[in-house]
């Protein structure tokens, strides 16, 4: 309140700082080379995830004492990047640092500034990641999306509607061939199935069947639907596919009533 008055303008410079310079968290598995490529990283580096913890939990202190401050300086540096068109000379670090930032600072907001936080954020990387032309930028672009809405379990628990674009979503990322993003992709998946099983086992309402059952089904379910499972499954490299069962297995796990049914599906 009153106390934290004159150290209002420190406390946005102080903002703003860890929004553009943030530390790489561990789950993002690609990175920019020395020639400015984008490769998967192959090790952790122990340095950048220590800087990552202490600049997260700085910024966690900084929402709790000014929430509505960070948030209108997020949405407003990715509306920046929304009117930057020149691909050719994008550069993409102002977007990961801001990506990183935003999927940092999970759980510090109530439920309603999150909700309305998030999908603004969302939003705006999906409608990024159409804009973006060439395979580098939209790789950058997805590895931010993917690690953001894994950071958000909550919010994709109360908003099935959402979970559902998100998943769908990854399930085009699995088809990149660009080094990492796949494997980002099944992390993500397995991460959002671990958090988020019962919607996924369960009816949900306008639904008439179980995100799973669509999922195995010849047939979708839903106007739109998924994806068949063996075209998602065709360019899972074997690594990733082990990921990828295993973030069934989570979902089959909260099938409350004959799940064998479902196995049988992933089996075939």
């Amino acid at each position: 309140g009153a106390q934290l008055e004159p150290l209002k303008p420190i406390l946005q410079e102080l903002r703003q700082i860890l929004v553009s310079r943030m530390a790489k968290p561990p789950e993002v598995t690609i990175k920019e080379n020395e020639d400015g490529h984008i490769v998967r990283q192959e090790e952790e580096d122990t340095d950048e995830v220590a800087m990552y913890n202490l600049m997260r939990e700085t910024l966690v202190y900084l929402t709790n004492v000014g929430g509505e401050a960070i948030r209108v300086l997020m949405i407003d540096t990715l509306k920046q990047e929304l009117h930057n068109h020149n691909d050719a000379y994008w550069d993409s670090k102002p977007l990961n640092r801001l990506c990183w930032a935003i999927g940092s600072i999970s759980g510090a907001m109530g439920e309603h500034a999150e909700k309305s936080f998030l999908a603004q954020v969302l939003r705006d990387l999906l409608s990024l990641c159409e804009m973006k032309k060439g395979k580098e930028n939209r790789a950058v672009v997805a590895s931010n999306i993917l690690y953001v809405v894994g950071q958000y379990p909550r919010f994709l628990r109360l908003h099935y509607r959402f979970l559902k674009t998100v998943v769908k979503k990854l399930f085009e990322f699995i088809h990149e061939r660009f080094a990492g993003v796949q494997e980002m992709a099944c992390e993500t998946f397995l991460k959002i199935s671990q958090k988020c099983k019962k919607k996924f086992a369960l009816v949900q309402r306008d639904e008439q069947c179980s995100f799973v059952e669509e999922l195995v089904s010849t047939q979708t379910c839903t106007e739109g639907g998924l994806e068949p499972l063996p075209q998602i499954l065709d360019d899972l490299e074997p690594l990733n596919m082990c990921t990828f069962y295993e973030a069934l297995g989570h979902m089959v796990s909260a099938i409350p009533d004959k799940p064998e049914v479902v196995v049988a599906g992933l089996m075939q």
